[in-house]
This record gives C-alpha cells, structure tokens and sequence, in this order.
C-alpha cells in the first residue's frame, strides 16, 4: 500500500508508536535517584571489598613490627660476637705479645750457658772467656735491634737532655761546652721511646 493510500486513523497509530518508542528510549537513558542511589550502593560495596579492614592493617603492622625485632635480635647478636672475638684477640696478643722476642732471647741465654760452662772448664784461659761473652754480647745487642731496641752511647756528642742524664758537668779545654765527655751508663730506646737516658759526663768551659 503507498503513502497516498494512507487513512487518517493509520496516520495517528504511526505517530503514537514513534511518541512510545521515543519515551522509552528517554527512560533508559535517564536514570532516576532511586537507580543513582542503587549504583551508589553498589561501588560503595566494592570499595569496602578491597579495602582491608582495621584488622588485617593491625596484623600487617604486627608482623612488619615482628620483623623489624627479629632483624634488631639478630644485629645484636652479631655485633656481641663481633666484640666477644675482638677482646679474645685483644688478650692474645697481650698475652703472647713478647713470644718472638723470647724466642729470639734464647739462643743469646744458650751462649751465655755455654760460656759459663767453658769458663768452669778446666783450662780455660781469661782470652777465651773474654772472646765469648763479647761475642754473646754481640748477639744480645743484634737482638734488641732487631725487636726496635737502640742503644744510646752519646760519647762525643752534644748533650741532649730529652735522652742523656748529666751526672757531672767537668771543665774541659779540649772539648766544647756542653759536648758528652764519657758515659756512664748506656741508654736505650724503643722505637724512638727513652727507655732509660743514658748517663753522661758533660763539659763545660775551663776555669
């Protein structure tokens, strides 16, 4: 059937059939406070879902805590070996501090035996005796050098009040006032440290 054959009864149909469909496609478009406050509800649902609760934080903050205790424990217990192992090296050392230096001493304390020995020996002769100790001596001075030990004879030189003792000042017009005449008595240093000043005769100008 064409359009000119249309009636006016079929015209008015056709017009409220567009109204309807239009008004239901206003309606789904449209959303009402009822349905804003349902989808509302609906979201407020899912973020109280992924959220955690104040119990699970508490649990969370509790184990972080037990974590941070048991990592304090454990750097504790390190650092007391740590200082346990330090004070047992300490005292070993102290301890066996002089054990090369003795060591070194005993073939200078088998010399001395030896020459004890050969001066008690029957035939022995001063020359001999002589020869042994200085040789012993020798020894005995290699070995305090060696350990950092330096003896101080300052005969000649000028008196230094920081490593020789004057025990007589004596007027002399061939030496320089101040200058070491003769020593009494060695002196000895440990690694530059004064063990005991030498003991000295010291110059001074003639009368």
């Amino acid at each position: 059937m064409s359009n000119d054959n249309k009636t006016p009864e079929n015209e008015t149909e056709e017009v409220a059939s567009a109204e309807a469909a239009e008004a239901v496609a206003t309606d789904a478009t449209e959303a009402t406070p009822e349905s804003e406050a349902v989808d509302a509800a609906a979201e407020s649902d899912g973020a109280e879902a992924e959220a955690p609760t104040l119990e699970e934080q508490l649990a969370g903050a509790q184990a972080q805590a037990d974590e941070f205790k048991d990592r304090y424990l454990r750097s504790e217990a390190e650092l007391e070996n740590v200082r346990k192992r330090s004070e047992r090296e300490v005292q070993k050392a102290r301890k066996f501090a002089l054990e090369k230096f003795a060591g070194d001493l005993l073939a200078v304390m088998d010399s001395l035996d030896m020459g004890v020995q050969a001066a008690k020996a029957e035939g022995s002769t001063v020359a001999a005796v002589t020869e042994g100790s200085e040789l012993t001596l020798k020894m005995f001075i290699d070995t305090l050098t060696k350990h950092g030990v330096e003896q101080i004879d300052p005969t000649g030189e000028k008196f230094d009040p920081e490593e020789h003792e004057a025990m007589v000042m004596q007027p002399s017009a061939d030496a320089e006032p101040n200058t070491v005449l003769d020593t009494f008595q060695k002196g000895y240093k440990l690694n530059d440290r004064v063990l005991r000043a030498a003991r000295v005769v010291v110059a001074k100008a003639a009368d």
